[in-house]
Parts: structure tokens; C-alpha cells; sequence
């Protein structure tokens, strides 16, 4: 018996045109209702996951930065599995070289050295390209106004900065050319103790190497005192694959990945359609 749900965010409970769907919604209540607990894993940081998840009054756990962070539903931080410091200029000094924009996400905001105001440009710029967003999104009262990219602060001494009493949940590259990430990736490669993938082609994000969805999920199983045949996942992208490879009943919706798909206990209907709500029927009246 299922005893733990735990979804990705973008591309697998929502869309980025329109959010949480009522049919989503009404399957994570049914999961309440039946004394099955729900969780979040995402590649997001807190407050990116909590924008979206007060909008529905949804209190859960959350697994942020692809696993560098457990939080339980009150935002305290249970686990954490940060990036090595030491590493961190190697990072971004693959992505300036090759004229990449970039994010450090910390414990206290978010960082980089080039120009604040460029990478929040290009971001937003992205944003509308891929997922068809307008600008108004981002700012004043709009969906995407609390974006890491309306946050960044420039990092005018390396050195002071990395004795700053923070930790690095994880660095995120983006292009609005996909053909300019693989190169990087293949440098990211030569990098120790790092961890690199992407949610999508036009991005990289980079965090320690056993900051993973499904390790760090394993780990919370076990403080449960769950079993891994007691956890049930969804997800849609490549940051979500060590769920697929730790947890046996995994779903995957028409939209994801190639490799996730193959993976997965089953496939369900697309994000677009509800996919989510689709997987949790199968979960309650199945396993």
C-alpha cells in the first residue's frame, strides 16, 4: 500500500500556463483523505515551490534544489546536501567563459557575478520564448514576480563571498541557445563532487553529487520507517530520473522525457490533460 506521493512541480502537477488544475487539486485532497501523505520534489528553491503551493493553501514537505534540501512543511530544513564550496569558481567560470548566464542559488538569496539585470533579461526573455509567458508575468503581482532573477544580487568580491556565512543549494545555467549547454556540460564533466543536469535542453543545473531527488527521497523514506514499495513518484524531466531509478511505482506523463518514460511503472495522460490526477486514480485503486 502506497503510504507516501511525491511529485515533481513544472511539467508533471503543473503547466506553465495554468497552474494547478481543479482535477490536480481534488487528487492531492483524496490523497489527504485517505491518510496518504503528499510531497514535493522540484529543482526550485523554497520560496520558488511555496509561490505556487500558497496560491492553493497546499502544506506538504518539500524536496528543493533536485535534493540539496529537505523542508518539511513549515520550511525547516530536515536534510541538506550543498554544493562544495571549492568548486563553486571551477563552475562559474565555464559558464562566463562561454557567455552563459547563471544563478547561484544560497541559503541566503541569490548570486552572480555577471551583471544582475542582463541574466534577469535573458531569463524572462527565455521564459516568454519556451513557455510562452508574458513579460507582466514577472513583475508587480504577477506569477512569476518572486523569480530568483528579481533577486539576484552581483558578487563584487569572490573571495568575501565564498566566507559568507551561506551554503550553495545549487548554481542553474540557461541559454537562449540550447546548442551552447552541451559544450558546458562536457567541461562540467571534468568537475569533482559535482552533480549536472537539466530540466530542460537550454539549461544545466549544477549541485554536490548526492544531491538527487530519489537519494535524498530514499533517506526521507527511511526516517518514515517507509519502504521504497510504500512510495509512489511522479515526474517528467531529467533531474526526476534517480526517482525512477530508486522507487519502483513511478509515473511519468506523455510529456517527459524519453528515458523517464522508459522507466516508469506507467505512463500517463500529458501535464496538459491532468496526468497527475490520472496517476494518483491508478495509485489509490491499484497499488
Amino acid at each position: 500500500m502506497i503510504k507516501l506521493v511525491v511529485s515533481d512541480m513544472d511539467g508533471t502537477l503543473i503547466n506553465h500556463q495554468s497552474g494547478i488544475s481543479d482535477r490536480n487539486l481534488k487528487a492531492i485532497q483524496k490523497l489527504k483523505n485517505q491518510g496518504i501523505e503528499f510531497a514535493i520534489a522540484s529543482g526550485r528553491d523554497y520560496h520558488g515551490v511555496r509561490s505556487i503551493l500558497d496560491q492553493y493553501c497546499i502544506e506538504c514537505d518539500t524536496i528543493l534544489g533536485n535534493g540539496a534540501q529537505y523542508c518539511d512543511k513549515n520550511g525547516q530544513v530536515i536534510m541538506d546536501c550543498y554544493l562544495n564550496k571549492n568548486v563553486c569558481l571551477d563552475i562559474i567560470r565555464i559558464f562566463e567563459t562561454a557567455h552563459i548566464p547563471y544563478m547561484i542559488f544560497t541559503t541566503k538569496g541569490f548570486y552572480t557575478r555577471l551583471e544582475p539585470e542582463y541574466v534577469q533579461n535573458m531569463f524572462i526573455e527565455r521564459g516568454i520564448r519556451r513557455f510562452h509567458n508574458c513579460r507582466d508575468d514577472y513583475f508587480g503581482e504577477g506569477r512569476f514576480a518572486s523569480s530568483p532573477c528579481n533577486h539576484l544580487q552581483m558578487i563584487h568580491d569572490f573571495d568575501k563571498f565564498m566566507k559568507d556565512n551561506l551554503d550553495i543549494i545549487k548554481i542553474e545555467a540557461f541559454s537562449l541557445d540550447a546548442s551552447e549547454i552541451t559544450p558546458a556540460k562536457k567541461l562540467l564533466a571534468h568537475i569533482p563532487t559535482i552533480s549536472y543536469l537539466s530540466s530542460f535542453d537550454d539549461n544545466v543545473e549544477v549541485t554536490n553529487e548526492f544531491a538527487q531527488k530519489g537519494y535524498i527521497l530514499k533517506k526521507v523514506a527511511k526516517r518514515k520507517y517507509l519502504k521504497t514499495d510504500e512510495v509512489a513518484v511522479l515526474g517528467d524531466g531529467m533531474n526526476d530520473l534517480s526517482l525512477f531509478e530508486e522507487f519502483q511505482y513511478s509515473f511519468a506523463p506523455m510529456n517527459a522525457e524519453q528515458r523517464i518514460k522508459e522507466l516508469a511503472y506507467q505512463v500517463v495522460s500529458d501535464c496538459q490533460e491532468d496526468g497527475f490526477a490520472e496517476a494518483i486514480d491508478i495509485i489509490m485503486k491499484h497499488i
